[in-house]
């Protein structure tokens, strides 16, 4: 089957670009050094966070959502103590 329903994929693409967004934060932690990569950490952990925010309860990812935004959030924490830059 090659076609999906627009809701279908709607509801599949917020929680995709989600996880795409956290993967790429991640792996941008791997060879984040300045406060300046740090910051495109955290904005890219914020976009993951927000995107999966706006997957509905409706959603058959509904559930992993909610752990996936607590998961990111230490992430994002952690970024954003780097970005400061250490004294």
């Amino acid at each position: 089957m090659t076609s999906e329903s627009p809701t279908v994929l709607l509801q599949t693409d917020t929680f995709r670009e989600a996880v795409n967004k956290a993967i790429n934060a991640a792996n941008l932690t791997q060879s984040a050094k300045s406060p300046d990569e740090w910051k495109t950490v955290v904005s890219q952990w914020e976009v993951a966070i927000a995107l999966m925010k706006t997957v509905p309860s409706s959603s058959p990812n509904y559930v992993v959502a909610q752990q996936k935004i607590k998961e990111y959030q230490k992430n994002l924490n952690y970024a954003e103590k780097n970005s400061v830059g250490k004294k």
